[in-house]
């Protein structure tokens, strides 16, 4: 069972493909998912991110602010380790055994794991190939706006704040061009899945 990563900068369109190959009949596995499983109120994670970070990140129901927490790491390199060094292991423990069930259930289905920040060659390894999917900086910004969630200054930082396309080429077994039409990209998928046998 292949087991495949995708990965890509901010606004590159990662979700889409991942999306794209699930109707395709892949299962998906999408790690901010799981991010947000693994501190669940309640939750080991949680208790080790209130112990590091303190209450003031949670609310009355125990949940963690994640835009508040996000804010924080942005600004704070230190921070931000702490914080990979909580949540990292918890979310590969819990992918790992995602991954090894669907092999239990169907060993022939191909898995795409969405991996945003997919830069270090030993994690990189843990994959059977990786799928780096780009798009032109004026495309992510203008897909950021449209999201909502960013403004362009506050789109733009994220974005400077990440690894460059150049530097995750290096780990990548495919790149994607996500910038152009729906059909464009349904191409470049089609030629993956025909190098994988699909």
């Amino acid at each position: 069972m292949p087991v495949i990563a995708i990965t890509g900068g901010i606004g590159s369109g990662k979700s889409s493909v991942r999306k794209a190959l699930e109707e395709l009949g892949a299962l998906g596995v999408d790690t901010d998912e799981l991010a947000r499983r693994v501190v669940e109120p309640g939750s080991a994670g949680a208790g080790m991110v209130r112990d590091a970070f303190g209450e003031g990140f949670f609310d009355r129901e125990g949940r963690l602010d994640r835009k508040r927490m996000a804010e924080e790491v942005f600004h704070d390199p230190d921070a931000r380790l702490r914080l990979e060094a909580i949540l990292h292991p918890l979310i590969r423990e819990l992918e790992a055994d995602i991954v090894s069930r669907a092999l239990q259930e169907d060993p022939s289905r191909l898995v795409v794991v969405e991996v945003p920040l997919l830069t270090d060659p030993a994690r990189a390894a843990v994959y059977d190939g990786v799928l780096l999917v780009t798009a032109p900086r004026d495309v992510r910004l203008r897909r950021l706006a449209e999201s909502g969630r960013y403004t362009g200054e506050e789109a733009l930082a994220r974005m400077r704040s990440q690894a460059s396309d150049e530097l995750r080429k290096g780990l990548a077994t495919w790149v994607l061009d996500n910038g152009g039409s729906r059909e464009e990209t349904s191409r470049q998928l089609d030629r993956i899945l025909a190098e994988l046998g699909r």
